[in-house]
C-alpha cells in the first residue's frame, strides 16, 4: 500500500507547523522550508506505517 504524501501544505497547515517547529526546535522557518520539512516527516511516516502494514500480512 503506497500512502500519497502531500508536497504542499495548505496555508493554514503551513502556519500551524512553522509555529510547531517554532516551539519544539526554536528555530524560524520560511513557508518553503517549512513544506520541504514537512514533507519529510511525513514520508518518514508514511515508510513506517506501510512498514508496519507490510508486517501484518
Amino acid at each position: 500500500m503506497k500512502i500519497p504524501v502531500p508536497t504542499t501544505l495548505s496555508d493554514a497547515d503551513n502556519q500551524r507547523f512553522r509555529e510547531l517547529y517554532w516551539k519544539h526546535f526554536n528555530e524560524e522557518l520560511t513557508v518553503d522550508e517549512a513544506n520541504r520539512e514537512a514533507f519529510r516527516f511525513l514520508s518518514f511516516y508514511a515508510v513506517i506505517i506501510e512498514y508496519m502494514e507490510s508486517r501484518r500480512k
